[in-house]
């Protein structure tokens, strides 16, 4: 780690690599179960390599509308009051997806052993395979900060599941 926490948390970001993804994407209508498995090469310990174990919940994503008709244009302008109008009259139409997540300590383990980074990465990846397990990831990253890896694979799932889930909510008119 460097002095600068903030250009440790973006370099954790950064050099997170998704090995494997969720077969599956997040439920449109239920939580989801993510099992992580982050591998992980000991800082100044060559040859040591952490995996981590554990499970994210990603909850139902929520269907968030504005409510225009509350907001009051003390002190505003007429052109500021016509356009609060256009969007009370456009309301209906604007929806906004939230996705909740939550790192369940629970179900959270780490061991440490003694090989390459690449080996043992495939090997975790090669069990998670084999479990059959639609929703396990597998990652390598950094040792410290470790979990910035985490909020990574939930942003890039929620980038890869969003579309599906926009299109799931529509066509059960939970959106529109």
């Amino acid at each position: 780690m460097s002095s600068n926490p903030d250009f440790d948390r973006w370099y954790a970001a950064r050099h997170v690599r998704i090995v494997l993804s969720p077969s599956h994407r997040l439920e449109t209508f239920g939580n989801t179960l993510v099992n992580y498995h982050l591998v992980s090469e000991l800082d100044d310990h060559p040859g040591k390599v952490r995996i981590r174990e554990g499970r994210l919940v990603a909850h139902q994503p929520l269907v968030i509308t504005p409510n225009f008709g509350e907001i009051t244009t003390e002190g505003l302008g007429d052109e500021a009051r016509a356009y609060l109008e256009f969007l009370r009259a456009t309301e209906k139409n604007l929806r906004i997806l939230q996705y909740g997540f939550h790192l369940k300590s629970d179900n959270f383990s780490e061991q440490v052993v003694t090989d390459a980074l690449s080996a043992v990465t495939e090997r975790v990846k090669a069990a998670a395979v084999d479990s059959g397990d639609k929703f396990a990831a597998v990652l390598q990253g950094v040792d410290d900060p470790w979990d910035v890896a985490l909020v990574e694979l939930w942003r890039r799932e929620v980038g890869r599941s969003a579309g599906d889930n926009i299109r799931e909510l529509n066509e059960k008119g939970k959106l529109f």
